[in-house]
């Protein structure tokens, strides 16, 4: 699976209606919620972890810096 970065997100955000709202998936996945904030955060990444309806990654103080939006 391929990962965006920021600069991606950029892009594609210029290419849409800024009035449109902000969703992020909720706890289990199957429905959104709103976008309440944008955070630096650090992120110990485990790709190797198959992807499932549960978070593979966790935040971290050992971490990488990541956007948590």
């Amino acid at each position: 699976m391929r990962h965006m970065i920021v600069a991606e997100l950029i892009e594609q955000l210029k290419q849409v209606d800024p009035a449109l709202r902000v969703v992020t998936p909720g706890f289990d996945e199957s429905d959104l919620d709103d976008i309440g904030s944008i955070a630096l955060i650090k992120v110990a990444f485990h790709d190797e972890i198959p992807q499932s309806h549960c978070g593979r990654h966790v935040e971290s103080e050992n971490g990488c810096l990541a956007i948590r939006i």
